[in-house]
């Protein structure tokens, strides 16, 4: 008898069912608080500013898009580095050395030799007056500016340009030009940028401690003001002006701050070495893949900035119209 109470005693006494219940249903009320939680933080993260840019980098495969504007720029290097010189050379005549050492300075010594080896390949070419000369010379206009046509599809892509497009040959003549004009802001531009540095080094030859912050400014200008130029007037739709000057200072000033940061990789990974002769050309695809990450980065963020502001532009005329038939 003493041994049954001693059991009877140990035995945990048992739960009621409605206690149980009422825990279940408190873990499933925590548990789809913490979900509703969970969806809100998420919608709230989709609808914000950064998580539409994370949506639209995915969504049109910024990755893939820059990859293959940096394989057309490599097959419209020798073409677009030949126009490049010619146009600022007819200008300034010291501009080829000064353009090698822009080029030594922006992307490293492997990238200016490449850029030196196609100009030295290029003078041995038929003479100015023979047909060979004249189809080259058409070649090269055509070969310089493809890359430019690329850069508007792949813009008009990141745009979401929904303009009505012209169709055959008129389309292919209109990016043809545009693209020449590109060519030509190019070469002007390195012209200008030069003629900057030279003014520059006469007007502070006194404090040349300051010489490496005005250089460093005339080039910031003078990236956004291609950037910009390529923002307004190569997607099909139209880009408000102050959008295309705000995206090419920001994208002008991501060029500036990564490119140490890139330079600084391409020396230490020694991608040159690796690849052997070959070096230099996978060198130059690196660095130029950088570049169209950073500028279709800059390109995603000024289209958003102007779906913005047209949005909200259309809502306030919107309301006008409204606050009028109401009168």
């Amino acid at each position: 008898m003493p041994s049954n109470d001693i059991r009877r005693s140990d035995q945990v006494p048992p739960v009621d069912a409605p206690a149980r219940d009422g825990e279940r249903s408190a873990a499933a009320g925590l548990a789809h608080d913490a979900l509703q939680r969970v969806q809100s933080l998420q919608t709230r993260l989709e609808q914000s500013w950064p998580g539409k840019f994370v949506q639209r980098f995915v969504d049109y495969d910024i990755l893939a898009l820059a990859a293959a504007l940096s394989f057309y720029t490599l097959l419209s290097l020798a073409p677009l580095v030949l126009m490049v010189l010619w146009l600022s050379t007819a200008l300034y005549p010291s501009a080829q050395e000064e353009f090698f050492r822009q080029m030594g300075l922006l992307a490293g010594n492997e990238v200016e030799n490449t850029a030196r080896l196609i100009v030295a390949n290029a003078q041995h070419r038929p003479g100015t007056g023979s047909m060979a000369a004249l189809l080259g010379t058409l070649a090269l206009l055509v070969g310089a500016s493809a890359v430019f046509g690329q850069l508007q599809a792949a813009l008009n892509r990141v745009f979401r340009s929904d303009a009505k497009r012209l169709g055959g040959l008129a389309v292919w003549l209109r990016k043809r030009l545009l693209s020449f004009g590109m060519v030509i802001s190019v070469g002007f531009l390195l012209v200008v940028s030069m003629a900057a540095q030279a003014a520059l080094q006469l007007l502070i030859a006194y404090v040349p401690d300051l010489l490496p912050a005005f250089a460093a400014a005339v080039s910031f200008v003078l990236y956004a003001a291609v950037f910009a130029a390529m923002y307004r007037w190569l997607p099909d739709r139209p880009v408000t002006r102050r959008r295309a000057l705000f995206g090419g200072a920001l994208t002008a000033g991501m060029f500036m701050l990564g490119r140490s940061a890139i330079g600084l990789y391409l020396g230490q990974a020694s991608l040159g070495t690796a690849y052997g002769p070959a070096g230099g050309l996978v060198v130059m695809l690196v660095w130029m893949y950088y570049c169209a990450v950073v500028f279709l980065v800059g390109a995603l963020i000024t289209a958003m900035l102007d779906e913005h502001a047209r949005v909200r532009r259309r809502l306030a005329e919107e309301r006008a119209a409204a606050g009028l038939d109401a009168a």
